[in-house]
């Protein structure tokens, strides 16, 4: 049995260390979380990229190709052919996860999955994984940052969701305004318990084991 840690967007990325990222088997990373500067918290590596691969690559080749990865999802309703610039050769790729997952998972779970919660499904469903860690899952609590970077490092293609318009889901200063449409923060939390518990997961979070070690 392997694990595996999860590596979302989310501001409690920042308190992780690439010590805890790396003593996990393998990584997993979703949508192009920014590496270049967060090295101490997220480390370099991943074997597994989820995307939406309808979205831009903000990763450069060099970055990319240093990664190690080794499968890629592409996490969008609408299937997409392989391209180099978000999979380099020799990575395994299903674009058609997201076309073939997302409907029976909304029928399951009544609400519309993340890119990061269908990479925690992936594995929680998987018997080849006993140990799940997570960072940067903060399933988009109203009042708190959404991302542990600035707006200045988001794809240029999405700074309208900051717009200060009413119907934007962040401020501009990155704040979250309003619930998600990936579904609340309570339905997401109890629904990621459940699988856990169903699955016989054991979760890792490292801001539980600093307290557990001090």
């Amino acid at each position: 049995m392997k694990s595996v840690i999860i590596i979302g967007k989310g501001p409690s990325v920042l308190q992780s260390t690439r010590e805890f990222v790396e003593s996990f088997d393998e990584v997993a990373i979703c949508n192009f979380p920014p590496m270049n500067g967060y090295e101490k918290h997220i480390g370099t590596k991943a074997q597994y990229l989820f995307l939406n691969a309808g979205d831009p690559n903000p990763y450069d080749k060099s970055l990319l190709n240093s990664l190690g990865l080794t499968h890629a999802f592409n996490t969008s309703h609408k299937p997409k052919g392989r391209e180099d610039k978000f999979c380099p050769a020799g990575v395994t790729y299903d674009g058609h996860y997201g076309e073939k997952r997302k409907p029976q998972f909304k029928k399951d779970h009544g609400f519309d999955p993340s890119t990061g919660i269908l990479a925690f499904d992936y594995f929680v469903r998987n018997s080849g994984y006993d140990t799940i860690g997570l960072i940067g899952f903060d399933l988009f609590k109203v009042g708190t940052p959404v991302y542990y970077f600035s707006k200045d490092a988001v794809q240029p293609s999405l700074h309208y969701l900051f717009s200060p318009d009413g119907g934007r889901p962040y401020t501009p200063e990155g704040i979250i305004k309003k619930e998600s449409s990936h579904g609340s923060t309570e339905h997401v939390f109890a629904y990621m318990n459940s699988m856990l518990e169903r699955f016989s997961k054991n979760a890792r979070v490292p801001w539980e084991e600093k307290v557990e070690s001090n």
